[in-house]
């Protein structure tokens, strides 16, 4: 069986109606955000001081879920977000002092090891965000560079939505393990927030993703990078997480944005959850950001603000800048049936739909591979068009570009979108299999 013989669709077969229903419903939860209420609420603490270690003993304290139970005798491994060899203050890297109060909780909670851990498209920033003192700090305490890992190819548990199997740092999947996400407050380009569930794309390596051209994780963002970040999250679940925001970002980010000073910490035992409460924080919409909506759907976590119970210190709201050059949201494609025979006349149906504003968008089918970023062209089922925002169907025969019948196996449907002929490109994908009649 080759790496394309891999079936990426997990969709029920249903009646085509029935399809276009159920989408039609999907994506007015998308803009309306109408969910139906948890049983349960979620703890999210708040810690709110100007010294960064003590904002997080706050927050961690407020939540009342820090781990203390599994963290004796087990591996506690944090990662922060170092995208950018700088530091804390300018609202793109996560605060070493936030990350030392988490190490000296760990080690008080009798952690065996901890290790802090970053990845990069060439080497981890330990030293140019200033992590280099836990090097001589505990015997206990280590900085790890991912790119010195070894990695594996790890299945995505049931629920994926992109690919079925991930590149991952064999230690971070290690057993015994504590595993805390300590991101940042800050506003992002494609996905208008990068904060506690987004801070595990610094996981894969980038040679896994990367192309000769582009020396960054491209093929995470043509696969969907929303989706990617939700598969992630299924292959290593946050066990505890955390978000910086002593110092936060608006505009422009990850990294070209503006610093804001805020002088809060957010910490809780569940990512989406923390996510949502810091979305509250910046004012940024709850349907906004799209692996936080597909997370919720999976069970991940919470569908609405209403469902989390905020304690510690009180805060108030500023609303944070959006990106100027922000990327279109769109639901990924769905296909019906999820397996058809073109050679016996039969066709598909691909539904998807643009969240928010109108934009511009362009339908392919496309070969892909979980263990390549490389993507084979096959068909142009609808090249560029204005599309306002709703659902968009069209239909596909099973032919390529040369209207030839494709050879049996899976194929993606990638639909790629941005605002203007230059602006920033968003993908998502969904799948469908060839079958011989």
């Amino acid at each position: 069986m080759t790496v394309y013989d891999k079936l990426h669709c997990n969709e029920p077969l249903v009646g085509r109606r029935s399809f276009i229903k159920l989408v039609a419903g999907c994506a007015g939860y998308v803009i309306t955000g109408v969910t139906p209420a948890f049983a349960s609420p979620y703890r999210v603490g708040v810690g709110k001081n100007t010294d960064p270690y003590t904002a997080t003993q706050r927050a961690v304290e407020a939540s009342g879920e820090w781990p203390s139970a599994n963290i004796s005798g087990k591996t506690v491994i944090i990662k922060p977000n170092l995208v950018a060899p700088v530091s804390s203050e300018t609202g793109i890297t996560t605060d070493p002092q936030v990350v030392r109060a988490l190490v000296d909780l760990s080690l008080a909670n009798s952690a065996r090891n901890v290790i802090i851990v970053e990845g990069g498209p060439s080497r981890a920033f330990f030293s140019g965000c200033g992590y280099d003192f836990f090097n001589t700090y505990d015997q206990r305490v280590s900085l790890i560079d991912l790119n010195d890992e070894s990695v594996s190819l790890f299945n995505v548990p049931s629920g994926h939505i992109a690919y079925n199997m991930l590149f991952v740092p064999d230690i971070i999947l290690d057993a015994d393990t504590v595993f805390i996400s300590v991101a940042k407050l800050k506003t992002h380009t494609h996905t208008l927030a990068s904060l506690t569930m987004k801070n595990l794309i610094g996981l894969p390596p980038t040679e896994r993703y990367s192309t000769p051209d582009i020396n960054l994780k491209i093929g995470l963002h043509q696969r969907g990078i929303d989706q990617a970040v939700v598969d992630l999250n299924l292959v290593r679940p946050v066990d505890y997480a955390v978000v910086d925001g002593i110092w936060g970002m608006e505009g422009n980010g990850p990294a070209l944005g503006e610093p804001v000073k805020a002088d809060i910490v957010v910490a809780g035992k569940n990512p989406l959850a923390v996510d949502r409460v810091c979305l509250d924080i910046t004012r940024l919409p709850q349907n906004g950001v799209m692996h936080l909506t597909y997370a919720a759907r999976k069970g991940l976590g919470p569908k609405k603000l209403s469902d989390i119970d905020i304690s510690g210190d009180p805060f108030s709201v500023r609303p944070f800048k959006w990106p100027n050059r922000l990327s279109p949201n769109l639901e990924y494609p769905r296909v019906f049936p999820n397996v058809f025979k073109p050679d016996t006349g039969q066709g598909v149906t691909i539904v998807y739909w643009v969240t928010s504003f109108p934009c511009l968008t362009r339908v392919k089918i496309v070969r892909a591979s979980d263990i390549s970023p490389e993507i084979i062209h096959i068909r142009n089922v609808r090249d560029w068009s204005q599309r306002p925002a709703g659902i968009d169907v069209l239909e596909w025969d099973g032919t390529d570009d040369n209207l030839n019948l494709v050879k049996p196996g899976p194929y993606c449907v990638q639909v790629e979108a941005k605002y203007s002929k230059n602006g920033i490109s968003y993908y998502a994908t969904g799948w469908v299999r060839v079958s011989a009649g």
